[in-house]
C-alpha cells in the first residue's frame, strides 16, 4: 500500500514540477539595458558585455574587454480566487502565495588576439519559480510549496565573416535545482490527516546556443539565436510525514527535455539620438509530449502532457538624452502554453504581457550604470481542477534590475 500511495504522490508531484519550468516562466530580461525595453532587439546585438547572454555571434561588437554584472529582485503576487469547490477540498483560497526571488548574471567579453575572432564568458538565471500556499489552499493535493532555479554557464566563440556579417556559438553547462511540497489525502485510506510530503532534487545537464548577426550599414541590424533543448534528470528524495509512512524516504529520477526556442531581432537607429527594436520568438515546448517518473529499484512510467508551443513578441526603443543619459522602454507579449482544464497551481500563467522601463548613466568612459523596472501581467490563469476550479484575482510579477558594465 505504502509503495503504491508513494508511487502515485511522485507521479502529481513531478507533473506539476515540469510545468513550472515551462512556458512563461523562461526568462527573457538578464539585467542588462536591454531588458528596459523586454529586450526587444537584445538578439541583433547590443554594446554591453552581457549581448552575449542574447546571441554569441554578436561578440564580435565588443571592442577590448568588457565586464557585465547585474543583481535583481522579483517580487511575485499570486491570490487565487476560489470559484467552485468540493467539501472534500475546502475553499482556502491559498493567501499570497508568491515569494520573493533574488536573481544575477554575468558576462565577460576579451580580446583574445585572434583576428576577428571574439571570446567569452557568461552565468545568467534562464528560469525559476518561487511560491507558497497556505497549507490547507484548496489546491494542497497539486502544491503547498515550489522553488526552482535553472542557470546555465556558457563559454562563446564568435567569428567575423565579413565586416557585416557574425555567427557565434555558445556551448553550455545547465544547473537545476527543485523543492517542491504537498499533501496527500490520507484520509481517503486511514480517515485522519493529510500526509505532507516535501520532493526535492537537482542535476547537471548540458546544451548550447548558436546565432548570426547581419549589419546592414545604415543603422540596421538583425540577429537570430537558436537555443538547444537539454535534457534535466532531478536526481533527487521524497520524503513523507503523517500518519502513512512517516519519515519514509524513497530516491526518485524525473527525466524531461526542456524546450529549444529561436529568437529573430531588428535593431534600426532612426537617428543619432533615437533607436527601435522588434523581437519575435518561437518557443517549441509541443515536442515535449511526455516525462519518465521513476523510483529507483521500482520501476517508472511515462506522464503524458498536452502542452502547446509558445509564441514571443516584444517592442521597445531607446533615447540618448544627452552625452550621459541614455533611457529606454518596451512591450512584450506571450502566448499561453496550456489549457485550463491542464493547469496547474505550480505554473499560475496565462498568456503574459511585460512592461518596461529603464536608464543608463556614462560614469566615465569606461563604466555604465543602470537599471530598469519591470511589471508583468501573468493573466487570470484559471484552472479547472476535479474537485475545484477558480482563476488568480492577482497574478502578476515585478522586477527591479541594477547593473554595471566596465571596459577593462
Amino acid at each position: 500500500m505504502k509503495k503504491a500511495l508513494l508511487g502515485s504522490t511522485i507521479t502529481l508531484t513531478m507533473l506539476g514540477t515540469t510545468h513550472a519550468l515551462a512556458g512563461g516562466l523562461w526568462l527573457n530580461e538578464f539585467g542588462d539595458f536591454s531588458g528596459g525595453r523586454a529586450s526587444a532587439g537584445a538578439a541583433a546585438g547590443t554594446d554591453e558585455a552581457a549581448t552575449i547572454i542574447h546571441n554569441p555571434a554578436s561578440a564580435t561588437r565588443i571592442e577590448g574587454n568588457q565586464l557585465f554584472g547585474s543583481v535583481a529582485a522579483l517580487v511575485p503576487g499570486q491570490k487565487f480566487n476560489v470559484q467552485e469547490s468540493s467539501p472534500l477540498v475546502g475553499d482556502d483560497n491559498g493567501g499570497q502565495a508568491g515569494q520573493f526571488t533574488p536573481g544575477a548574471s554575468l558576462a565577460y567579453v576579451f580580446d583574445n588576439g585572434w583576428t576577428n575572432w571574439s571570446t567569452g564568458l557568461s552565468v545568467e538565471g534562464l528560469a525559476g519559480a518561487g511560491l507558497n500556499y497556505n497549507d490547507d489552499w484548496v489546491g494542497r493535493y497539486q502544491a503547498t510549496e515550489v522553488n526552482l532555479l535553472v542557470l546555465a554557464v556558457g563559454a562563446t566563440l564568435a567569428y567575423q565573416v565579413t565586416d557585416n556579417f557574425s555567427i557565434g556559438v555558445k556551448p553550455q553547462v545547465f544547473y537545476s535545482t527543485l523543492t517542491q511540497k504537498l499533501r496527500l489525502p490520507s484520509s481517503l485510506i486511514t480517515g485522519r490527516e493529510d500526509v505532507r510530503v516535501k520532493l526535492d532534487g537537482d542535476d547537471v545537464g548540458f546544451g548550447g546556443m548558436v546565432g548570426a548577426v547581419y549589419d546592414f550599414d545604415n543603422g540596421t541590424r538583425v540577429g537570430i539565436s537558436w537555443q538547444s533543448n537539454f535534457d534535466i534528470k532531478f536526481d533527487g528524495k521524497l520524503r513523507v510525514n503523517g500518519n502513512i509512512g512517516d519519515g519514509l524516504q524513497v530516491n526518485t529520477d524525473t527525466q524531461l527535455t526542456m524546450a529549444q526556442n529561436v529568437r529573430l531581432a531588428l535593431h534600426h537607429d532612426v537617428n543619432d539620438r533615437l533607436g527601435v527594436d522588434f523581437t519575435v520568438g518561437w518557443d517549441n515546448w509541443d515536442e515535449l509530449d511526455n516525462i519518465f517518473v521513476s523510483v529507483k529499484g521500482a520501476g517508472g512510467a511515462p506522464i503524458v502532457t498536452d502542452w502547446k508551443d509558445t509564441y514571443h513578441y516584444a517592442a521597445g526603443f531607446q533615447y540618448k538624452l544627452n552625452d550621459d543619459w541614455d533611457v529606454t522602454a518596451g512591450i512584450a507579449y506571450d502566448t499561453n502554453v496550456v489549457s485550463a482544464n491542464e493547469r496547474v497551481p505550480e505554473l499560475p500563467i496565462d498568456e503574459q504581457i511585460r512592461y518596461n522601463a529603464g536608464a543608463r548613466y556614462h560614469m566615465s568612459d569606461s563604466l555604465m550604470v543602470g537599471g530598469y523596472v519591470n511589471y508583468t501581467d501573468l493573466g487570470s490563469a484559471k484552472i479547472d481542477a476535479d474537485f475545484w476550479s477558480g482563476e488568480y484575482s492577482t497574478n502578476q510579477m515585478f522586477q527591479l534590475s541594477i547593473f554595471a558594465n566596465w571596459t577593462l
